[in-house]
Formats: C-alpha cells, sequence, structure tokens
C-alpha cells in the first residue's frame, strides 16, 4: 500500500484553491480543515436560481445559467453533505422546485431545460428533436435516481404518498433495466448513493442493495490500462469503503487507490477522462479547470477515506 505525501496533498490544495472554482476551495476547507459550512454555502448559493434550481454550471459540462434538475440535484446533494435541514432556505427552494418540475405523466424530471442547447454544452447533453431523451433513457434513471435520494432525505417537506410512488416506479427501474452500470456508469453511481440515504424504505433499500451487489462485479472496470479512459472505475462504484459493494471489488479498490497516487498531475491535479471532442474548445476548456478542481477535491477526500493520505 502507498500513501500520498505530504507535499503531494499540499499541492494538490494550492491546485484546487487557485486554479478551481471558489466553491470546491469551500469544499476542501471544510473537509480538510473543518471550517464550517457558511463559506460553502455562500458559494453554492451563487448557483441557485430565483426559482429555487441550480444552475451556471454546477455541473460544467452544461454551463446554461437555467436551472436544471441535473444541476438541482447536484446542488441538493451537496446540501445533505452539508448537514442541512430541510426548514434551511436554500434546501426548501430546491425542494419546490423540483416538485413544480417534475411531470406528472411521464413520472420523470427532464435532465436540462429545453434552452440548454443555446449555450455551450457537452455533445451527449444536446438535443435534437428529442434525443436527449433517448439518450437518457427517457431520464427514467438520470436524473431521477439522484433527485429521490434527496427527497428521501428532505422527506419531511415532501408529500408522502406522491413520494412513495416515485419511489417505487424509481425502484422499478433500476430493477429491471437490462444493466445497471452501463454508459459510463452514472446510473449506478446514483443508486449507491440512493442506497445510503437515511429515510429510504427498509424494502426500497433491500431491493436496491440486491440489484447493486448482483451489478458491481460483472460492471465495474477492474483493467487498470482502461482507467485513464471514461468508464464506471472501481471508485466511481465505491467513493468510500463504507459503500454498498466495496468489499466485493476491495483488491480492485486498492489498486485503483495506487493508481491515482501515482497519475496525479505535476500541478497537483487529476484530469477528467472525457473531452467535448472539439465542441465549443474555449467553453472546455474553462469546464475541463473546473472538473480538475472537482475530481482532485473527490480524489483527496477518497485518499483520506481510505486511509491514503500520509498526513
Amino acid at each position: 500500500m502507498i500513501k500520498q505525501s505530504p507535499e503531494a496533498f499540499d499541492r494538490a490544495c494550492a491546485f484546487i484553491e487557485t486554479h478551481g472554482r471558489p466553491l470546491e476551495g469551500a469544499l476542501l476547507a471544510h473537509r480538510f480543515r473543518e471550517e464550517p459550512i457558511d463559506r460553502v454555502l455562500e458559494e453554492l448559493s451563487a448557483y441557485q436560481n430565483v426559482d429555487g434550481g441550480f444552475g451556471y454550471a454546477l455541473e460544467p459540462d452544461l454551463r446554461t445559467p437555467e436551472s436544471s434538475a441535473l444541476a438541482t440535484g447536484i446542488g441538493l446533494r451537496m446540501l445533505r453533505e452539508l448537514g442541512c435541514e430541510a426548514e434551511h432556505p436554500m434546501v426548501a427552494d430546491a425542494i419546490e422546485y423540483i416538485l413544480r418540475s417534475h411531470d406528472p405523466m411521464t413520472g420523470v424530471w427532464r435532465a436540462v431545460p429545453e434552452g440548454a442547447n443555446e449555450f455551450p454544452h457537452a455533445p451527449w447533453w444536446h438535443d435534437e428533436e428529442g434525443s436527449l431523451a433517448e439518450t437518457f433513457g427517457d431520464f427514467a434513471i438520470i436524473p431521477r435516481v439522484s433527485i429521490l435520494a434527496s427527497l428521501y432525505h428532505y422527506r419531511s417537506i415532501v408529500p408522502a404518498d406522491w413520494l412513495a410512488e416515485v419511489g417505487e416506479r424509481t425502484i422499478d427501474c433500476l430493477e429491471t433495466i437490462d444493466v445497471l452500470g452501463s454508459g459510463g456508469g452514472s446510473d449506478l453511481e446514483y443508486a449507491v448513493d440512493l442506497v445510503s440515504v437515511e429515510g429510504l424504505p427498509d424494502p426500497f433499500r433491500e431491493r436496491l442493495e440486491a440489484r447493486i451487489l448482483r451489478s458491481i462485479p460483472d460492471v465495474v472496470v477492474q483493467d487498470p490500462d482502461r482507467w485513464n479512459e471514461y468508464c464506471l472505475t472501481p471508485l466511481r462504484a465505491a467513493p468510500s469503503p463504507d459503500c454498498v459493494g466495496a468489499g466485493l471489488i476491495d483488491e480492485a479498490l486498492q489498486e485503483h487507490l495506487d493508481f491515482l497516487i501515482e497519475a496525479q498531475s505535476e500541478e497537483g491535479a487529476w484530469d477528467p477522462t472525457w473531452t467535448w471532442h472539439g465542441a465549443y474548445p474555449e467553453s472546455w476548456e474553462e469546464a475541463r479547470r473546473d472538473w480538475q478542481g472537482i475530481l482532485t477535491l473527490d480524489t483527496l477526500t477518497s485518499l483520506r477515506d481510505f486511509g491514503r493520505l500520509a498526513l
């Protein structure tokens, strides 16, 4: 087992603070220096619109300022991490946005707003006459699973009967999808987050945990030669040792941690393993920098949680 040196840790922190978004800088200070959440909330509030939803490239591959279910799911997950209660104005406003933007006919949330094409975005978020829904399976899992996790966490301000119906439909999709962990694996990441949420009914938790445990051995990429490409790596499936299914891939997780320690760049960062394939080159460079900060913070967090920081 190798550990990240104090010098390498300092380089990563310096990169986040110098080149990353202020939001990741604030999260770094909160996670590693036990600074209060006030600065994180201040930075996160810059991404929240008056309608309660989040936008403004909180998800860096989607540069529209308009609110989206995708970005709002990310914002709510951050608010969960910070321990914000349901009564917090940022939480209450975001939940209200989610309740309003749900499509009762389809039972899902459209991932990105219809006007997203007018702003720089990754090719996979482009919509051409309904192509986005086709790409993302009619939004049955993405972003619905991520949103459901926050709805159960903040269930005290969510209609109970409606939540039970959305929960049943979502768990059913997760159980019956042909492959959980396809298309890069975000669906499995969302499922791992959902199964850990306090408030998820035990029958749902048991069904979802069984599906995750069946899926992980088959879909997690355990070949180190592929970890420099966009794929479902061990740490994406289990970013901390207490995640459901982590024990099934413990050897691969340890090898992946070694791989990441050695893959840190000279400037202290970890790079995204994807690009926009030539679309919006200037905006891609902005998004790439944003992702470097996010990925560097996430990597440091996993190294800490697995005991890989030599501090």
